[in-house]
């Protein structure tokens, strides 16, 4: 099971909601709803935004979606515009290839570098 799986069967439990009702909230089957609960299939992009409406969650819930969400997503989009340079589309792409093969000390520097960006 997913972050996301968890954390959708949880609230979907706590609004005491069966399977089939928020299936039919959210208009897809049932088979796939409990799929993506319990991990056999991805999150789609913004299915998390559908739920948390569905669901009429408050911020912090709303939130919590977002993040579980992406905890459990194994692919990821970056979108660059027409402007993106050549070197960052490659830079881009050499992300992409080379991320899972990264040690934990690059990956914690990149992670530090963009902390570092988004604050300065």
């Amino acid at each position: 099971m997913t972050p996301f799986g968890e954390l959708l069967r949880r609230e979907r439990q706590e609004r005491g909601l069966l399977l089939g009702d928020l299936a039919k909230q959210l208009r897809i089957s049932v088979p796939y709803l409990s799929q993506i609960e319990t991990g056999q299939r991805f999150v789609p992009d913004g299915f998390e935004d559908k739920v948390i409406k569905v669901l009429g969650l408050c911020q912090n819930d709303a939130n919590a979606i977002h993040r579980a969400a992406a905890q459990s997503r194994s692919q990821y989009t970056i979108n660059l515009d027409n402007s993106t340079s050549p070197e960052d589309r490659g830079l881009a792409s050499e992300l992409a290839m080379t991320f899972a093969r990264l040690s934990p000390e690059a990956k914690a520097k990149l992670r530090e570098a963009i902390k570092g960006d988004r604050h300065g």
